[in-house]
């Protein structure tokens, strides 16, 4: 193979090979983004629940209902009787399973409830620590049961996209460290097929930028390429993924609330890809015109 057609297949090969490195740090960020909107989404909808004893009475009801409204960041505190439980609880079993509906003894277990909603100004962020700190003011009352507000299972959610956030992290340094690398490789192979060019440039004098220059604008364009290349495939994805839940789990309406990168965000990963392709570049040419290529001779 000729060196122009070796030099060429090694691009090649360097643009698939950083395009398949940007595409899986991309539809990381897209991953981790929609997770925490997850988060955010659930916790708008989340309430306070307060169960009450059987036996509390209406001023202790008040007593409590006194000490959540107190609160600034509480909208309004909801009087759930037992009978309207009951009712409640009746109509959601109904077509599922109506023999438990008459099951008094069994619905008699429902309780009485207090349900605090929050104020629409508060940030969605804020609601489980809202809520967190009003369950501790009343779960230890007499005539509280129980305090509910979903706090495991958002609790270990959010656990679960930290984790993935940090293993991303750390993916996402090894894979960029690859594709500077790659990168690098490139540019260096395209050093060592010039290197007679530059010889001929350091005898007459020419300075470093305008011996570097050449090749760090082949990095620069190389990450450039790739990193948009990149954010194509993950938008690809992206909207395979969306049409799948669109289609087979809509019940679950998760595609409404999905999202990809911003604008501002997918003009900053390219910036990012290009920079990176420059830096790897410049790895590789910064001894260049110090009388580096008439030493390799």
């Amino acid at each position: 193979m000729r060196p122009a057609a070796k030099n060429l297949a090694l691009k090649l090969s360097t643009v698939i090979v950083a395009t398949a490195c940007f595409a899986v740090i991309s539809t990381g960020l897209v991953l981790s983004k929609n997770f925490r909107k997850m988060i955010t989404l659930w916790g708008e909808s989340v309430q306070l629940t307060v169960y009450l004893s059987q036996d509390i009475s209406a001023s202790g009801t008040e007593h409590i209902q006194k000490i959540l409204k107190s609160s600034a960041q509480v909208e309004s505190v909801k009087y759930i009787t037992q009978e309207k439980a009951l009712g409640d609880f009746r109509t959601q079993l109904a077509s599922y399973a109506p023999d438990l509906t008459q099951d008094d003894e069994l619905l008699q277990l429902i309780p009485a409830s207090l349900e605090v909603s929050l104020k629409s100004s508060v940030p969605a962020a804020e609601h489980l620590g809202i809520l967190s700190g009003l369950a501790s003011k009343v779960k230890n009352l007499e005539g509280v049961d129980e305090v509910s507000y979903g706090q495991e299972w958002v609790s270990k959610y959010s656990a679960l996209v930290s984790a993935f956030e940090v293993v991303l992290n750390l993916l996402g340094l090894v894979i960029l460290a690859a594709s500077v690398f790659v990168m690098s490789n490139a540019i260096r192979a395209s050093v060592n097929s010039r290197k007679d060019e530059i010889v001929v440039l350091e005898m007459i004098g020419a300075t470093q930028s305008m011996v570097r220059k050449p090749f760090i604008t082949e990095g620069a364009l190389l990450g450039a390429m790739s990193s948009a290349m990149a954010v194509i495939l993950s938008f690809m994805l992206y909207t395979l993924m969306k049409n799948i839940l669109q289609g087979r789990l809509s019940f679950l309406q998760l595609s409404e609330h999905m999202s990809f990168l911003s604008i501002v965000g997918v003009i900053g990963f390219v910036i990012c890809g290009t920079l990176l392709g420059a830096f790897g570049s410049y790895l590789c040419v910064r001894r260049v015109n110090d009388g580096w290529a008439g030493s390799q001779g």
